[in-house]
Formats: C-alpha cells, sequence, structure tokens
C-alpha cells in the first residue's frame, strides 16, 4: 500500500472514529460480539479443528436432516457461554452475536428496529437466550441476544418468540420447556 493512500485511509479513519465516539446512542448498550456463527462444509469436522486446535468443546450440533441443517457449537467457556461458535453447513445461518445485559435493553433494542421499520428475521427463544435477527445495509445477518442463565439447553433450540408477552409470561415459557426437555 503507498505511503499516501495509507495515510489517507488512517486520516478517514480518525475522523469517522471522532464523529462517532461524538455521538451518542441513547437506549444502545450492548455489551459487544459474544459469538458468531461461521458457514462450515462439514460442521462436524470443523469442530473438531477447533476442538482439537484451540481447545474448545463441543457443546451441541445437528445432523444434516435436522430443519437447519448440519451444525455444529463450541465453547471455550461452556459454563459461562452457551457456545462462542456455531457452525453452519447452510451459509444462510451465518452470523455475528451481539449480547445485550438484560431483558429490558432486549426489549429496547427491538422496539428501536420496529420503529424504524427494520426488518427482523426471526425472534427466537433458544432457552440459552432470547434473540432477534436482522440483515446490516450488507446483508450480513445479525443477531441480538439476552442470555437466560438455562445453560442446561443443547443447541440448535429455536421455538418462536413473542415480545407482546410480559416479561414473566416469556420467562416461564423458559423454565416450563426446560421441564419438557
Amino acid at each position: 500500500m503507498s505511503v499516501k493512500l495509507h495515510a489517507r485511509l488512517n486520516g478517514g479513519k480518525k475522523s469517522l472514529a471522532k464523529e462517532a465516539s461524538g455521538r451518542k446512542h441513547a437506549g444502545c448498550r450492548n455489551t459487544g460480539i459474544h459469538h458468531v456463527g461461521l458457514r462450515a462444509t462439514n460442521p462436524a469436522a470443523s469442530a473438531e479443528f477447533y476442538r482439537d486446535v484451540l481447545g474448545m468443546e463441543i457443546v451441541g450440533g445437528s445432523a444434516p436432516d435436522h430443519p437447519l441443517g448440519a451444525t455444529a457449537f463450541l465453547s471455550s467457556r461452556p459454563d459461562e457461554e452457551s457456545h462462542e461458535i456455531a457452525l453452519f453447513a447452510n451459509p444462510v445461518f451465518a452470523h455475528i452475536a451481539f449480547k445485550v445485559s438484560s431483558l429490558a435493553e432486549f426489549r429496547s433494542i427491538h422496539a428501536r428496529f420496529v420503529e424504524k421499520n427494520i426488518p427482523v428475521k426471526f425472534v427466537f427463544n433458544h432457552r440459552v437466550s432470547f434473540a432477534f435477527y436482522f440483515d446490516d445495509p450488507d446483508g450480513n445477518t445479525i443477531e441480538v441476544y439476552w442470555p437466560t442463565g438455562d445453560l442446561s439447553c443443547t443447541q440448535p433450540y429455536a421455538e418462536p418468540l413473542d415480545l407482546s408477552q410480559p416479561d414473566e409470561a416469556l420467562l416461564e415459557k423458559t423454565k416450563e420447556d426446560r421441564r419438557l426437555h
């Protein structure tokens, strides 16, 4: 890369960073990226790679005949995070996931999407979390989720989530699902 181009790119980054730091986004307090969903031609084989090379634990997955297709889920901290990498044979499920700190935050961010008419693709109860999915302007799928604290459910698991229900009803449904499974 030429020095001139590098300087121009760095100058652009500085001004963008300066501009972004000056803006406040009320109500958007995500805690950062907490997992990624990647495309894998063979999720089981890729999971073994992450296990054998990075020491991650395979904590879930599904066969090709599952509605989501072949998947594998891995975590380096299974007592804290249900998964940090999700591997999907079907590339449509690849995504980046942002975690929020409370159910109120989750609802607030979802309400902002509805208010701004941003299409939400899915709203799910994963038992380990409540989540909604959308595409960013470039077509990348993004997940926003709130962990329920129930790490007992092996992924993949997805039931529709009705956010018109009060918090108590949503949390009770998760407890009920836990008793049934």
